[in-house]
């Protein structure tokens, strides 16, 4: 959803409505409510612990409750509505000023200011019109005073902001938890409000030291414990996904474990990772609310973009809005995400790449975000380089070392667990193509051992090439492939063998001529021929299915002139 447009014509509504109500308003009530003699120290502690009460909330639920109403409150209840409205407004302008950086500034501070003038002025009529007064010391008028007082200040909240989230879409729904939380808030207010308001009657300034201060603090160390809290969940949960990275024995699901995770615990909308080759990024994976997205194709170097930012000055950066960082980017990104969370992914001192994260709330993120994400990224360069090492060493347990492909030790294990499968009822039928590349030893004799060698490599890429999804091909030894073929019935299995003997016919095969006197390149064609055997109508053994593709192989084609596929005959 796109936002409204905060300037031209909705802004200068705003503005002349803001005029006609907040300084009007002002006016009106110091002509005919005239601050009265005041204790300008209370006024001015009052004053004080009202900003704080915005600038260091309670946090719940990663939500902050902001209780400066019942600092002004008692200004209220001792003085009257004018200066408890000036108050308020100083506040909030003050609140508004101090995040400059964020965005439409100008709508926000007349919005607030307007919208907290209508509480003031509403909440005050309720409380005069159940009969109380300002100065009232009779407890039980007060009490309904304040407690209606406090009930249409909080609906009118819930209402007026509402109403905001819709003018800018960027209305989000509360939880039923979260609005009972709100209205919850007053319970809080009423009791810490009135219990100011009677100390500072009898007592004094002391009111202040007894009540006022020590909540202040009370709420500075709850917030230092729930940040302290926070910290330790979230390096919990980096451990554990830390341990599951470090279980898993290839790239691929590593990366994706570590993308789909980090935007769970960070609860993200976007994830980018990016490779450093020498000098510049490229982004190599784009996860998009937890799942693959196309990955744009742009190359950085240092300095370019938020990347290549990070590239060049190997820190770490976190953006709490869009305006922040929306002039730096060259990569394309969504128009909703506004927080952003980079980092260096970084292995013996050296940059490897880097990881951003991006979320559509506005600040998203905490500076230990930072650190978590941090440790997060060891464990996912420890676990990369680990299943590097797995993938390879398993490469060269399994794999030929000539042509890449599989080789006899794993299409034996393989073979007999596809044949598992199959006595289990997982697959239905199973297929085994035997190739053999017909006159081989004439190829090694007329260009030489290296030309041949050429020639299987080159062989076994086209057969990688057109493997089947669920199949696998094996070098069998020498000049001889294996196809294992699942779900394949003989019908289906002896016309992928004819297209592929078709394919191989019409490949040009490139070699290098070594027992000419003068080394050149040549092209050269070859042909196979193909045996397919295939289970349970021809055995419910592994090993018989081998050689019973092998005898189709040598009888069916090889015997009957080559470059033929011969089926298993009982």
């Amino acid at each position: 959803m796109k936002r409204m447009n905060l300037n031209g014509r909705p802004l200068l509504l705003l503005l002349s409505l803001w005029i006609l109500v907040v300084p009007t308003g002002i006016v009106y009530l110091l002509y005919t409510q005239p601050i009265p003699s005041v204790n300008w120290l209370w006024v001015g502690v009052s004053l004080l612990l009202g900003f704080l009460s915005i600038f260091y909330p309670i946090i719940y639920n990663r939500k902050p409750i902001v209780l400066f109403v019942w600092f002004t409150l008692p200004i209220f209840l001792m003085y009257g509505l004018t200066i408890e409205l000036i108050m308020t407004q100083l506040i909030i302008a003050c609140a508004v000023l101090a995040r400059l950086k964020t965005g439409d500034v100008l709508y926000r501070l007349l919005y607030n200011s307007l919208a907290y003038f209508v509480l003031s002025v509403s909440s005050a009529v309720a409380f005069f019109m159940t009969g109380a007064q300002i100065g009232e010391l009779t407890f039980s008028i007060l009490v309904i005073g304040v407690f209606v007082y406090q009930i249409v200040y909080s609906v009118l909240y819930d209402w007026i902001f509402k109403l905001y989230g819709v003018l800018t879409n960027r209305m989000r729904l509360d939880s039923l938890k979260e609005t009972l939380l709100h209205y919850f808030r007053m319970v809080i207010a009423v009791p810490l409000a009135l219990s100011l308001y009677f100390i500072l009657i009898h007592y004094g300034v002391i009111g202040y030291v007894l009540v006022g201060i020590p909540f202040f603090f009370m709420t500075l160390v709850l917030r230092i414990n729930r940040q302290t809290d926070d910290l330790n969940s979230y390096i919990q949960a980096a451990g554990k996904i830390g341990q599951q990275l470090a279980k898993m024995t290839t790239e691929d699901s590593v990366i994706d474990e570590f993308m789909t995770k980090t935007a769970t615990l960070f609860e993200t909308d976007y994830v980018y990772l990016f490779d450093h080759y020498d000098g510049w990024l490229e982004p190599s994976h784009f996860y998009m609310k937890g799942r693959k997205a196309e990955v744009p194709q742009v190359r950085l170097a240092k300095g370019q973009g938020i990347a290549g930012k990070i590239l060049s000055e190997k820190n770490s950066f976190l953006f709490s809005r869009r305006e922040q960082w929306i002039q730096q980017t060259i990569t394309p990104v969504p128009d909703e995400i506004e927080s952003l969370l980079c980092i260096p992914l970084i292995r013996h001192q050296e940059i490897v790449g880097v990881s951003i994260l991006g979320s559509k709330k506005k600040d998203a993120f905490k500076d230990f975000h930072l650190n978590v994400l941090d440790l997060l990224s060891s464990y996912f360069i420890v676990a990369v380089e680990k299943a590097a090492y797995i993938e390879l060493a398993e490469q060269e347990s399994n794999r030929c070392a000539l042509t890449g492909l599989y080789n006899y030790r794993f299409l034996e294990q393989r073979l007999e667990r596809e044949m598992d499968f199959l006595a289990h009822g997982t697959h239905k039928q199973l297929a085994v193509l035997m190739l053999d590349i017909d006159h081989f030893k004439k190829v090694n004799d007329s260009y030489g051992h290296e030309s041949g060698n050429l020639i299987l490599k080159q062989f076994a890429k086209l057969l990688q090439n057109k493997c089947p999804e669920k199949g696998i091909v094996a070098r069998y030894g020498g000049e001889e492939f294996v196809y294992v073929l699942p779900e394949f019935s003989m019908g289906a299995a002896l016309e992928f063998a004819e297209e592929l003997r078709n394919e191989i016919q019409q490949t040009n095969m490139r070699i290098e001529n070594d027992l000419s006197c003068l080394l050149h390149t040549e092209e050269i064609r070859i042909t196979a021929s193909m045996g397919v055997s295939v289970a349970p109508d021809d055995t419910d053994e592994a090993m018989t299915l081998l050689r019973n593709a092998d005898r189709a192989l040598y009888l069916g084609a090889k015997k009957a002139g080559r470059n033929r596929v011969g089926s298993y005959v009982k």
